[in-house]
């Protein structure tokens, strides 16, 4: 019953993610310029709002008191900040650079100025800040630059890779992985969330390059790559960063001692539950594009 609700609650949510991002390429003006993009970036934005509060609520669960002032308004410069730099600077990671910089020495200077705050928890705030303002604001960034579809393939790959490892986990199950960390995570789950990786990147690859999905596209992989080679690969990559990245949230939750991050999704726990592995396939594919002829 639990995995029969859990899985119609993932579909409902996939399939109101899906109908946000085809409206970023059917709200398209005359010159060129993808309007309906604005509906994604709010959705984005609303993520990166419920995710902070529920990693400021877990750090202070576990006994620690972040800074929230300066992460709140680094939440509010984040997408302004990215979205100019790209209009008046165009392509590349200026705004990114900047918010780094800014972010920092906004955090220093609170921890500087307000002698309440402790050398523990100004390190906290600036964890938060890397976990995970920062890598949704690359999102934005990723987008900006390279359209949806390397957003997609991280989100996609590292969805599947998480989808495989619960369910053939659960199904096949067999000796744990790393119990003290995460319990319920088995050698067959592992090797099948690299499977689900790379099923995932095909799935994105057949939804929103060879079908005629409306998108917002920029990079089109298949103009430069065997689509059936790199598809796979790379998602088996994605799935392989996505079970780390979900083991790290399942390493802060043990030291906060907290189930989920929040309830928010129901049985799926909190945003930040269903978005460890994602903050770090996000990062990987802004590093991957950067090396890439499309950076």
């Amino acid at each position: 019953m639990k995995v029969l609700k859990r899985t119609v609650q993932g579909l409902s949510f996939l399939a109101i993610f899906i109908g946000v991002v085809v409206l970023t390429g059917t709200l398209k003006g005359e010159n060129g310029y993808y309007y309906g993009q604005y509906f994604f970036d709010a959705l984005l934005i609303i993520v990166m709002s419920v995710a902070l509060y529920e990693m400021i609520c877990a750090t202070k669960a576990g006994g620690y008191s972040p800074q929230v002032i300066p992460l709140c308004i680094i939440l509010v410069l984040s997408y302004p900040t990215v979205k100019l730099f790209d209009i008046f600077l165009g392509n590349g990671y200026h705004g990114i650079f900047t918010l780094l910089i800014v972010s920092i020495l906004l955090l220093f200077l609170f921890y500087v100025f307000d002698s309440k705050v402790t050398f523990n928890n100004f390190m906290v705030s600036l964890f938060l800040f890397f976990y995970p303002i920062l890598p949704l604001t690359i999102a934005f960034q990723i987008i900006n630059q390279f359209g949806m579809i390397p957003l997609l393939l991280a989100l996609g790959a590292a969805m599947m890779a998480d989808a495989f490892a619960y369910y053939f986990g659960s199904l096949i199950k067999g000796p744990k992985i790393f119990p003290k960390i995460s319990p319920n995570k088995t050698y067959s789950g592992f090797i099948m969330g690299l499977v689900g990786g790379a099923v995932g990147a095909i799935i994105v690859y057949a939804m929103f390059e060879l079908a005629p999905i409306p998108l917002n596209r920029i990079v089109v992989f298949s103009e430069k790559y065997n689509p059936w080679i790199f598809y796979p690969i790379i998602g088996i990559v994605l799935g392989l960063i996505g079970e780390i990245g979900d083991l790290i949230a399942s390493r802060i939750k043990r030291c906060m001692e907290i189930k989920d991050f929040g309830k928010i999704l129901g049985s799926h726990g909190g945003i930040i539950d269903r978005l460890d592995s994602l903050l770090f396939t996000v990062v990987f594919m802004a590093v991957f594009m950067s090396f890439t002829s499309f950076g």
